[in-house]
């Protein structure tokens, strides 16, 4: 229940005041639902993995943050002087029923696909901190398996060329390149649309010629024949052209 050190043992600054700071920001765990629980667990998780202060005065000092049971529970575990390794166990044990624990396993690991848009970093640690608090029964190679043939099809299209990852730190490696490619490829979508408007906008004059301005101040090609964007009157597929036709 010392806090850990790597001087040899000895006493540390007391680092309470840091955490208290860091309790500030997490949320009440005002229900007893499991998933609250959860996502609750998960967030000290990565608070006690800074390792500030011993397991005793952890426990102690996020009594504020919890309802009643919990309270109850984690009272019993500063009583048998538990570590908070025993104190999770606990409260696995007496609010993660196997059905639960199912379930929660179901939904958040087996049948949960990443989003468009959604974080793919936060998605992977989601799933990770998810499986070891539930104590999901997996390595960790048939973990990341699972998750990456649960990434977005955006996501796994880019990642086809490189080398299947088996393990967490060699998964974070393939989303670093792949997040690279894909922002190298929406700059040079960037700069292929702009430079096409400007060379299908701007007659031999420079002036603007064949667009339009679109809601966001950006010049738009129109046909002045057909109407639609995307071509110019003298390249209009719906039009037969004569010399001299602009």
């Amino acid at each position: 229940m010392n806090n850990r050190n790597s001087n040899g043992g000895e006493d540390r600054i007391d680092q309470t005041p840091v955490l208290l700071e860091l309790l500030k920001q997490v949320s009440h765990l005002s229900s007893e639902e499991p998933e609250d629980i959860l996502n609750f667990f998960v967030r000290l998780r990565e608070i006690h993995n800074l390792y500030l202060v011993g397991d005793e005065c952890f426990i102690t000092r996020i009594f504020p943050l919890v309802p009643r049971g919990v309270f109850q529970l984690l009272a019993e575990c500063l009583r048998d002087k538990a570590d908070w390794a025993s104190c999770k166990v606990r409260v696995l044990e007496g609010y993660f029923p196997y059905f639960v624990r199912e379930r929660l396993v179901r939904n958040l690991i087996v049948f949960n696909f990443h989003e468009s848009g959604q974080s793919v970093r936060g998605y992977i640690d989601r799933v990770f901190q998810a499986a070891e608090f539930l104590q999901y029964e997996a390595s960790e190679a048939q973990l990341v398996e699972r998750i990456v043939m649960k990434l977005h099809p955006d996501i796994l299209k880019q990642a086809a060329f490189l080398d299947k990852p088996t393990m967490r730190k060699e998964l974070r490696r393939v989303i670093s390149l792949v997040e690279e490619r894909m922002a190298i490829a929406a700059e040079r979508r960037r700069v292929d649309y702009v430079t096409a408007g400007e060379n299908a906008s701007n007659g031999p004059s420079g002036n603007f010629r064949h667009g339009v301005f679109s809601p966001g101040g950006r010049r738009v090609i129109k046909c002045w024949h057909c109407g639609p964007t995307g071509h110019v009157r003298s390249r209009c597929p719906g039009k037969d052209m004569t010399p001299g036709d602009v």
